[in-house]
């Protein structure tokens, strides 16, 4: 049998090595590299015949790997296999966009999927199924004080500006602040970046803001645009996020004000981007922010805050698996060593359970999964967020209720809340 030489990228052993087993059973030359950022130049020099890439990837994701592959005159021939358990049709969408030949779910058959990838190879199967880090800091100025103080300003999915009902958990979208003593983090810039905002301009308290943008669903951005401090001098904005492979960060920021209100002038603040990728960046002095790739449609970040001994996780949109998940889907194993052990976890947990099981593959939780997992990381507290903009209060507090009840059942150590705009909690 012919020998071709495949490269198979994915950081998890497990997977990346069955891979390989299966294809040098099959008779292929195989090679594995667990690093992505490696990757490219590992093409270039062996210019195999086919690449195979996960997805949720550290330091670059299978989709920007993809592009880049495609994109270089070196290496634009070689045939790309993107193998996934990250299946969102918008993902495989982007795959297509982005060059990729061949879309497989994971977790894939054991038993069909070297027949797969040699029928590919021979052209019997239809093509297309469906670098080192910016450094963000340190920043000149004091350390930060003792502990972390979050504020809640949005925590439902959706757009605000939409109406809805009133409610007493807010109908803001994503918006979380950490104050440091010294410093203020905003992450996410829905809706409640506007009150937020305009209390900053009011107090004239912070004038150095850090915003960090997990991604570019309209709820996570729609409110940048009428942020107060960025139409008024003496602000200085450090923008922070994900590019896509075919979108930079500094093109989604700049059509974002481009949108913004006349009425509002023009934009007196001194704008910085910073690009992130999943990597852990010294912020401020003291400060640490870890960013990695989160189990949702599109680039999209969930990002860890360590200081002074201090530990809070955000992760707004996120699909957990649960009891659903199988050994190949080891997003839930990696995300539970990621917030281990956090002081407070912020996680999705946008729907009732039975709503999650018509609304899988959607890129959001259920509450029990999210429960769950938070008991299994040793999270100390939990905060379900990015509650469904279509559910009552009274479905809210069903749902702060029967996790109550589940955490009690289990013996569980965990401080439960449900999200609402104006929750304060201090670390």
């Amino acid at each position: 049998m012919s020998r071709a030489r495949i490269i198979v990228v994915d950081d998890d052993p497990l997977v990346g090595e069955l891979t390989t087993a299966l294809l040098q059973d099959t008779g292929y030359d195989v090679r594995i590299i667990d690093d992505s950022t490696k990757a490219l130049d590992a093409i270039k020099a062996d210019q195999p015949i086919l690449a195979i890439l996960d997805v949720l990837m550290p330091g670059l994701d299978g989709l920007t790997l993809c592009h880049r592959i495609k994109n270089d005159p070196r290496t634009k021939g070689v045939k790309v296999a993107i193998v996934s358990g990250k299946t969102f049709h918008a993902d495989r969408k982007r795959a297509a966009d982005y060059g990729a030949d061949i879309f497989i779910d994971k977790p894939y058959n054991v038993d069909t999927f070297a027949q797969t990838i040699k029928d590919f190879l021979a052209g019997k199967t239809p093509p297309r199924s469906a670098g080192a880090a910016p450094h963000l800091g340190p920043q000149a100025g004091a350390a930060p004080g003792a502990g972390l103080h979050m504020t809640v300003w949005g925590c439902r999915s959706l757009s605000a500006f939409k109406g809805g009902e009133p409610s007493r958990y807010g109908r803001n979208t994503s918006c979380v602040t950490l104050e440091t003593g010294a410093s203020l983090l905003i992450l996410d810039a829905g809706s409640g970046i506007v009150p937020l905002g305009q209390e900053l301009v009011k107090s004239g308290r912070y004038r150095d803001l850090w915003i960090f943008l997990t991604h570019f669903h309209e709820d996570h951005y729609e409110g940048l645009s009428r942020f107060a401090p960025a139409y008024a001098e003496g602000y200085r904005l450090n923008i922070s996020g994900a590019s896509d492979p075919d979108q930079t960060l500094q093109n989604r920021i700049q059509r974002i004000f481009e949108t913004a209100p006349p009425e509002l002038g023009a934009m007196q603040a001194e704008l910085q981007l910073y690009e992130m990728i999943e990597e852990t960046y010294d912020v401020l002095p003291g400060l640490q922010v870890s960013s990695f790739f989160a189990n949702h449609p599109g680039t999209t970040l969930g990002l860890t805050v360590e200081a002074g001994g201090r530990k809070f996780a955000y992760c707004p949109d996120s699909e957990i698996y649960g009891e659903q998940g199988t050994a190949l889907q080891d997003y839930d194993e990696r995300l539970a060593r990621l917030v281990r052990g956090a002081d407070l976890l912020i996680h999705d947990g946008r729907y009732l359970d039975s709503d999650y099981q018509t609304r899988k593959n959607t890129g959001h939780s259920s509450w029990v999964n999210t429960v769950e997992l938070a008991a299994r990381s040793g999270a100390k507290r939990l905060v379900l967020f990015h509650h469904d903009d279509a559910y009552s209060d009274a479905t809210l507090d069903g749902i702060a209720a029967e996790a109550q009840k589940l955490i009690s059942r289990k013996g569980y150590g965990i401080e439960f809340l449900m999200a609402r705009e104006a929750l304060k909690i201090s670390l």
